[in-house]
């Protein structure tokens, strides 16, 4: 069964994008150079720990990876559920993603379960929320997005102009220097505040819930 994705403004994939690079940058400084988010960092990472035998450095790579799946298994157990009691899966994933940070920034968390609790809450956002507007986009991860982006723009000059394509490219260029900007902010603010500093995240996706919520 396909995942129902929630369509939002630029507004919203913009704060996602920042929570997204800011989470990466979380994990990265304070807990052992592993991604939040960037499951082929973790996998290029957890090969060249393997292959130099760094074995505790590479078991490190291993909960987000698995933190991963079980995201993806719940955002399907989510979409089964809809027709019954849970009307915008998207919605409540977005919630369940602000409370587990807001939790983890006030209270911690050991990293045992921090480090996958991050990768799962990420995922369950990047299932749900893949569109602004008619362009699809990804906000934990940029790669895509920037490619994408460079795409549209030289189609949207060669071989004659077309505004449609410039605008999609400016969208998704808004996107992924949100997503940097969030890396930039999450490196600062994680060297002074350490786990407290998921509080930022938290509200970041915050506004973005309120913004969902206005629109509807």
């Amino acid at each position: 069964m396909d995942i129902e994705a929630a369509k939002t403004g630029s507004n919203v994939a913009v704060l996602l994008s920042l929570s997204g690079g800011f989470l990466d940058a979380f994990t990265y400084i304070a807990h052992g150079r592993v991604f939040a988010n960037s499951m082929t960092g973790n996998i290029v990472l957890l090969a060249v720990n393997l292959a130099t035998g760094d074995w505790q450095q590479a078991s490190r790579h291993i909960s987000p990876i698995v933190g991963f799946a079980c995201g993806v298994l719940a955002a399907h157990l989510l979409q089964l559920m809809t027709p019954r009691w849970v009307r915008h899966p998207a919605i409540v994933s977005l919630m369940f993603e602000i409370v587990f940070l807001g939790t983890a920034s006030l209270r911690g968390l050991p990293e045992f379960w921090l480090i996958p609790g991050i990768s799962f809450v990420a995922t369950l956002q990047t299932m749900f929320f893949t569109h602004s507007g008619k362009v699809s986009y990804t906000s934990v991860v940029t790669t895509g997005n920037l490619r994408r982006c460079i795409q549209l723009f030289f189609e949207s000059l060669i071989p004659g102009r077309d505004r449609a394509r410039l605008h999609d490219a400016v969208v998704l260029g808004s996107i992924s220097l949100s997503f940097a900007l969030g890396a930039v902010m999450g490196g600062l603010t994680t060297r002074r505040l350490h786990d407290a500093a998921l509080c930022v995240p938290a509200a970041f996706l915050l506004a973005a819930l309120l913004d969902i919520c206005r629109r509807r």
